[in-house]
C-alpha cells in the first residue's frame, strides 16, 4: 500500500509562505477589513522584548495668540503618546500515526496540508473577539463607544434602523465614511432580512453579491454570540472602519517530525508564530501582566485591565462601536450553544 507522508507533501519554507497568505483569506470578519495586516508591527516581532510600541504625534492644539509689536510670538510644544501592544506566541502541532494511516486509509497528511491556514485563520477571529471584549470594557471606549439598548431603551430595544444610527451617532463629528461596516451574527441578520433592511449589490465583474446596510458592508459571522437570559436573548453588532484593529503574525516556522518509536510511528507538522493585536487608539495596559506572564491568551485579552487608553489619545481615534439590542425570540435557536459548537466546527472544515 502507497503511503502519502507529511515530509512528501511539505517545504517547510515554502509552507511557510503559502499559510501566511491564505490565512488571511478564509474568514469572513478578519476578511471584512476590520484587521488588517500592519506593517509597523509585523516588521518588530521578531525583535528581542513582549511588546512593540507605537508612539503617535497629537496634533496641534491651542488658541492663537494675539500678533503685537510689543510682545513675542510664544512656542508651543507638540505633544506626543504611545500605544503599546503585546505579542503572543502560539503553537500546533497536528500528526499521524503510521498504524492509524494503513488501517484507515484516510488522507490525514493532505488534510493537514491544506487546512492549517484555515486552523490560523479561525485562531485569529478568537483572538479578534476577546480583544473586542476587552477593549470596550475601558471606561472611556465604554462611555462613548458602546450603545446597550436593552438598558438605555429597555421597552424597545430589538435591533432596528434607529438603534442602528443612533449607534451610529457614537462617532460624533467624525467622517460617517470611516465606519465601513457591519459585523452580526446569523440571528440578527435573519432579523434585519425581515425588517427589509439589507439592500444586495451584484458587482459588476460578476463578483460574489455584497449585503449592505444604510450603506455598511454586512459582514455575517456566528462566532458573535448570542447571549440567553429567561425568555430574553441579546446579541451585538460591531460598526468598525477599515482597519481598525492593529495586527500582524509572523510564522517562526514550520517543522516535519518523524518520530519512529513514538505511538507505533508517528509523523508530525509543528508551527510556532508570534503575534500582536490591538484596536487603533487603544492601547495594552503597560502594567497588565497575563496570568502566565509574558504569555497572554484570548482569555488575558478579554478582561478590562488588559486595556488603557493612552494619556492624549482622543477616543473618537477608536473607529469602533458595539450596538447591544435584543433579539426577536423568532430568529434565536433553541440552543444556542450547540448551535455555535456546530458552526465554529464547520468554519474549522469549510
Amino acid at each position: 500500500m502507497a503511503e502519502t507522508h507529511l515530509k512528501d507533501l511539505i517545504i517547510p519554507e515554502v509552507f511557510d509562505n503559502w499559510v501566511q497568505n491564505d490565512s488571511t483569506k478564509t474568514n469572513n470578519l478578519v476578511n471584512s477589513g476590520i484587521l488588517t495586516p500592519d506593517p509597523d508591527l509585523g516588521g518588530r516581532l521578531m525583535d528581542a522584548g513582549t511588546k512593540v510600541t507605537i508612539p503617535f504625534i497629537n496634533d496641534l492644539e491651542g488658541n492663537a495668540d494675539n500678533w503685537t509689536d510689543d510682545e513675542d510670538i510664544e512656542v508651543s510644544n507638540l505633544t506626543s503618546g504611545s500605544q503599546v501592544g503585546m505579542k503572543f506566541y502560539q503553537a500546533k502541532a497536528f500528526g499521524q500515526t503510521d498504524i492509524s494511516t494503513l488501517i484507515s486509509g484516510a488522507p490525514v497528511s493532505e488534510r493537514i496540508g491544506s487546512r492549517f491556514s484555515n486552523f490560523w485563520n479561525t485562531c485569529d477571529e478568537t483572538m479578534l473577539l476577546a480583544v473586542l471584549n476587552g477593549a470596550f470594557q475601558v471606561d472611556d471606549v465604554a462611555n462613548a463607544k458602546i450603545l446597550d439598548l436593552t438598558t438605555k431603551s429597555p421597552t424597545n430595544a430589538e435591533f432596528s434602523a434607529k438603534g442602528f444610527i443612533a449607534a451610529l451617532g457614537l462617532m460624533g463629528d467624525q467622517p460617517e465614511n470611516l465606519l465601513t461596516g457591519i459585523s452580526v451574527n446569523s440571528a440578527t441578520y435573519a432579523m434585519m432580512k425581515s425588517q427589509n433592511l439589507i439592500d444586495t449589490i451584484q458587482p459588476s465583474n460578476g463578483g460574489n453579491p455584497i449585503n449592505v446596510y444604510n450603506g455598511k458592508q454586512v459582514v455575517i459571522d456566528d462566532a458573535i454570540p448570542v447571549e440567553k437570559s429567561g425568555s430574553k436573548s441579546t446579541s451585538v453588532a460591531y460598526l468598525f472602519g477599515t482597519g481598525a484593529v492593529r495586527y500582524s503574525s509572523q510564522l517562526y516556522g514550520t517543522k516535519v517530525v518523524d518520530e519512529p518509536l513514538k505511538k507505533g510511528g508517528r509523523e508530525s507538522v509543528v508551527q510556532k508564530r508570534v503575534g500582536c493585536i490591538h484596536p487603533v487608539g487603544i492601547s495594552i495596559d503597560p502594567t497588565f501582566v497575563p496570568d502566565k506572564p509574558n504569555f497572554p491568551t484570548p482569555d488575558d485579552f478579554k478582561k478590562k485591565a488588559a486595556w488603557t487608553l493612552p494619556e492624549g489619545m482622543d477616543v473618537r481615534n477608536v473607529r469602533l462601536v458595539q450596538y447591544k439590542f435584543q433579539l426577536d425570540p423568532l430568529f434565536v435557536p433553541t440552543d444556542t450553544s450547540k448551535q455555535q459548537a456546530a458552526q465554529q466546527g464547520d468554519t474549522r472544515n469549510n
